[in-house]
């Protein structure tokens, strides 16, 4: 164990999905300190695959962000935000929601912290294969409505990258992992 002691939690507010509390520890040593969380849910991300004569193709979204009043070119992804869903059948669903495909293979590729200094979001980032089309299983949702899906070599990526084009980091760290899984450093399917 750490040393480290919870004395105190206190809710603050609650917002759609997200809790802001305030929460006294204990060092160690016995000197208490004051921090404020951010209780996440969850998210689940992957890189859709296609492949092509020139190599494998990435699936990327354009998705408006309003933290930062932009858009963003991501992987898709998604909140786990449905009550009991494993992050395999969500992943599913956020590809089907934001690309309209359906993986044939899904393959968990890493879990990650996304902001461990404040927040308890944790993400399962995944390779999607073996795609094949399907229906949006519902409206797409405000933001959704203006996501745009655009298709990149998988080698090109690196360039987006150190060019600016791509600055989302579950986006970043999903494309380096999937370009280890294409290269014979293979987890297992899940799926």
């Amino acid at each position: 164990m750490s040393g480290y002691r919870l004395v105190d939690s206190k809710e603050i507010a609650r917002g759609g999905f997200l809790t802001f509390s305030e929460e006294i520890f204990e060092s160690p040593t016995g000197e208490r300190f004051v921090r404020w969380m951010v209780e996440h849910p969850g998210a689940v991300a992957a890189v859709p695959v296609e492949d092509s004569p020139d190599g494998p193709q990435v699936v990327l979204v354009r998705q408006w962000r309003p933290a930062l009043r932009d858009l963003l070119l991501e992987i898709p992804a998604g909140k786990l935000d449905v009550p009991g869903e494993p992050p395999d059948d969500a992943m599913a669903r956020e590809l089907a929601e934001e690309i309209q495909q359906r993986p044939g293979r899904l393959v968990k590729l890493a879990t990650f912290w996304n902001s461990p200094g404040f927040s308890t979001e944790l993400t399962h980032v995944y390779i999607a294969l073996d795609l094949s089309p399907c229906d949006r299983p519902e409206a797409a949702k405000e933001e959704e409505q203006d996501m745009t899906i655009e298709r990149h070599p998988l080698a090109d990526t690196g360039r987006l990258i150190a060019a600016g084009e791509i600055t989302d980091a579950k986006t970043i760290i999903g494309l380096a992992l999937a370009e280890r899984y294409l290269a014979g450093q293979q987890p297992e399917a899940t799926r």
